[in-house]
């Protein structure tokens, strides 16, 4: 009887706790307010939390993000695949900041903005294919001349401003 009494009391606080965690709907439509912003304004900073390279599991990442100020884009990415043609101590990889040469948005399902960027380092070309949901979560293809593509999975911080040196 009495352990019957301790898993009812165990089960009913992990119920109590997982309502909790629950999002209110005026809190979600402003979520969704804030991000469709910050892509509209093309201000925004995606944190990235994992990292999917082409051979090997996903891994957990932290302190790690991309972002986007006007015709800017500042990537601090981890990078782990097969390189081809890199500059001798491995170069700049996915960490630099660099000019937009080309934005172009799509819009293929009505909860998901599409975006991608095209930029050049310095050492590469590199395409970012951003897919952003309406809750803010977000997957980040990047595809290079010199590396194999790698994916990423993130959220869009509304209450970070990109900061770059313009």
């Amino acid at each position: 009887m009495r352990k019957t009494i301790i898993i009812l009391a165990t089960a009913a606080m992990a119920l109590c706790g997982c309502a909790s965690m629950r999002t209110t709907p005026e809190e979600k439509a402003m979520i969704e307010a804030n991000v469709k912003d910050n892509l509209d304004n093309r201000t925004f900073i995606i944190d990235v939390d994992q990292m999917n390279p082409r051979r090997g599991p996903v891994q957990h990442v932290t302190n790690y993000s991309i972002s986007v100020d006007g015709d800017n884009l500042v990537s601090h990415l981890p990078y782990v695949g097969q390189a081809w043609n890199l500059p001798y101590g491995g170069g700049k990889g996915l960490s630099f900041e660099s000019k937009i040469s080309d934005y172009i948005e799509y819009y293929p399902k009505a909860d998901r903005r599409q975006i991608a960027i095209s930029t050049n380092n310095g050492e590469d070309t590199l395409v970012y294919i951003i897919t952003v949901f309406a809750n803010g979560k977000s997957d980040i293809e990047v595809r290079s001349r010199n590396r194999e593509s790698i994916s990423y999975y993130g959220t869009v911080n509304p209450d970070r401003k990109p900061q770059s040196d313009k």
